[in-house]
């Protein structure tokens, strides 16, 4: 069977969606501009939710040349680590995963080796960067005083992709076209990848692109100090996330749209928030919790 053309049939019916499984590239584009960045395309395994106790089981990521617009170059490294964790590995985990206490022991991640390939990284970015990164950062300091971006949260799929969800599958499904085995550090990370070097909004710009523009932005941390409970689902309904530590409200915005927040915090019976400006090497850290 010609598969192509059984795939072109289906499409052109209009009652069929043709998904094609990813296989990881080399190379995106080849004819190379005089400036080059390194993005490190990045994403862990770990045996729970919790930032602050969870260990990393895998480690997988790709280094990835690009350049000013957000377009992508060659793949300069891919790599997946695992690790035997102190404790051990959940039921719940193994479902999600795959991989169990056998499979990872006596594995332990080259933290040198690690180190020297991500020494000169640009920008380190993964689809939840608000979880990977604190985790990230007790493991070792080379993702400390880094800057970090998240392609989930700092590129606005709704209005540049038509797409209303933020799940990584489900973007690579209606953006894409494509699917891939999931939930394994490694594939997830080549397919955040392609999903990233994909043409988006009226522009047809890749994805990658907003999400430069996104992290080049000053940013404000913004904790509704003071703020009635009654007014929480609003809170939560504009982004804000519960700060369990310091029982508040609060969220990360573009210093751009502060004087529009605090104007809506007003009309929300929240006269007194706290603002901090953060360093750009501070986006997603615990350093911005």
């Amino acid at each position: 069977m010609n598969l192509d053309a059984c795939k072109q049939a289906l499409e052109a019916s209009g009652d069929y969606q043709v998904l094609q499984r990813f296989k990881p590239l080399t190379h995106y584009h080849t004819q190379q501009p005089a400036k080059l960045f390194k993005a490190c395309i990045i994403d862990t395994e770990t045996t729970g939710l919790d930032t602050e106790n969870c260990e990393i089981i895998e480690l997988g990521y790709q280094i990835v040349e690009f350049d000013s617009a957000g377009n992508f170059y060659q793949i300069l490294s891919a790599q997946d680590f695992l690790n035997e964790p102190e404790g051990g590995i959940s039921e719940e985990v193994t479902q999600v995963t795959g991989l169990t206490l056998a499979d990872v022991q006596g594995h332990h991640i080259p933290w040198e080796q690690v180190e020297q390939e991500l020494a000169d990284v640009d920008l380190f970015v993964a689809h939840n960067a608000g979880f990977d990164r604190p985790i990230l950062e007790r493991y070792h300091p080379i993702f400390i005083e880094k800057v970090w971006g998240c392609s989930a949260s700092q590129i606005d799929w709704f209005h540049l992709a038509k797409v209303s969800s933020r799940s990584q599958e489900f973007l690579c499904w209606k953006v894409g076209k494509f699917f891939y085995d999931a939930h394994r550090a490694l594939d997830d990370v080549q397919a955040l990848t392609h999903l990233l070097a994909q043409p988006i909004s009226e522009q047809q710009l890749p994805a990658f692109h907003f999400l430069l523009q996104n992290v080049r932005q000053a940013k404000v941390m913004v904790k509704a100090t003071g703020a009635p409970f009654d007014v929480k689902d609003n809170l939560k309904k504009r982004g804000y996330r519960w700060n369990n530590s310091e029982k508040v409200w609060q969220k990360v915005i573009p210093a751009a749209e502060q004087e529009a927040e605090l104007a809506w915090l007003l009309d929300h019976q929240t006269p007194n928030p706290n603002l901090t400006k953060l360093k750009a090497t501070d986006t997603f850290s615990i350093r911005a919790q």
